[in-house]
Formats: C-alpha cells, structure tokens, sequence
C-alpha cells in the first residue's frame, strides 16, 4: 500500500480550513497532519510535523505566504509548497513560484482536483501552465542573470540532463522513468544541483539552467 500523502493546511480562516478538510475526507490516501493561522505558525509546524506537502494561503497575520515559503524552503528545499488562491492572478502566483512554491490551487476548487493536485505535487509535478512557467523563468532569470554565468562546481553529465528536465517543467517522477532511476535519486542529483548553483528551489534552477554556460 502506498503511503499517504501528508498534509498541513494554512490559512487564517476557519471556515475554509474546515471545508479543506471536508473536502479531503473521502480520500484514504491523504491525510491532514496538522492546520496553521499564520505564516510563521506553518513554519513552526511544518519543522515539527515534516508534512509531505504544504496549502499555503498568501495573505495572513504576522507572516505572509510568500516569506513563509521561502522560510520553509530554506529549512527544506524538498519540502513541497501549493500556493491556495482566490483568483488566477499572476503575478501572486509568481511571486509564491519564486519563493519556491510548486504551483497553485484555486480555492474553489473541487474536491477530486484538489486531491489530484496534491499527489501530483508531492509526485514532483510542477502545477502550472505554460505561460506562468515561462513568466516565473523570465523573473528568476533576469535576477540571476550575471556575465558569464556558471555553476560554482561543473555538472556531471547526468546533473545537466536533468536541469535540462526541470527546464522543460518536468517532474521528479517522469524524469526518473525517462532515466531509470529512482525518485530518491532524482532528490539527491537535485540537491547537488541546488548547491552546485547556489540556488534554493526548482524555479531559481530552471532559471539559472535557463542562462548559465554550460
């Protein structure tokens, strides 16, 4: 049996934490470890409970969604972040992308989306369309772009064929089958990779990816 999912919802409405869990009920293979208020609640829980996937809110007391993010994914680069939205407002979602955030859920959203979405993320499946990745790259990359740009250490050759990946918006699940190998090896290249470009999420690689010489 495959384990479930782990889940830590943040917002600072109870109403609508309450319908997550609603909504999530009727699907054995996630579970709900734990809910947060603030962002600076869910960076506390999610360093106590390590839940597999994050719903993080944007706009809440004391800390934002997107300090909050960047905090968590400074604890953990592997730690996966879904920015919950009201609307398909760009540039919020790629403010949250940029933090590290893997994508986004609309807070209408079904209940069988919203399960789908979840295991897809913590798959490693990237959660946005196109034009959002490439608006996210083109951000990220403008920040880093530097003359003659280059890891601080040369990547191996298996290292470049999967920043090529990421480049393309691919998960950690289709890459390792594209390679042959597994998941947990997929993570341990990626965190090779992020310290090799100094980087902390999978959006500042594809966009470093995106400019450097190789």
């Amino acid at each position: 049996m495959t384990d479930r999912v782990r889940v830590l919802v943040v917002d600072d409405r109870p109403i609508f934490r309450a319908g997550v869990l609603g909504m999530l009920k009727n699907f054995p293979e996630i579970e709900i470890v734990g809910e947060a208020i603030t962002g600076r609640q869910a960076v506390d829980r999610a360093r106590a409970l390590r839940p597999d996937v994050i719903l993080m809110d944007l706009n809440m007391p004391e800390m934002g969604g997107v300090a909050a993010t960047r905090a968590i994914k400074a604890d953990d680069p592997d730690r996966v972040v879904l920015a919950l939205t009201v609307s398909e407002a760009e540039e919020d979602i790629v403010e949250m992308v940029a933090a590290g955030a893997s994508g986004y859920v609309l807070k209408d959203v079904d209940p069988t989306s919203l399960a789908q979405t979840i295991q897809e993320a913590h798959a490693g499946r990237f959660q946005l369309d196109e034009v959002l990745t490439r608006r996210v790259i083109m951000r990220l990359g403008s920040a880093l772009r530097q003359p003659h740009r280059r890891p601080s250490e040369p990547l191996t050759d298996r290292e470049t064929q999967i920043l090529e990946m990421v480049c393309q918006g691919k998960g950690n699940r289709m890459i390792a089958q594209r390679l042959g190998l597994s998941e947990g090896t997929i993570k341990s290249h990626l965190r090779n990779l992020y310290r090799k470009l100094k980087v902390q999420t999978r959006a500042e690689a594809a966009a470093f990816g995106a400019t450097i010489e190789r």
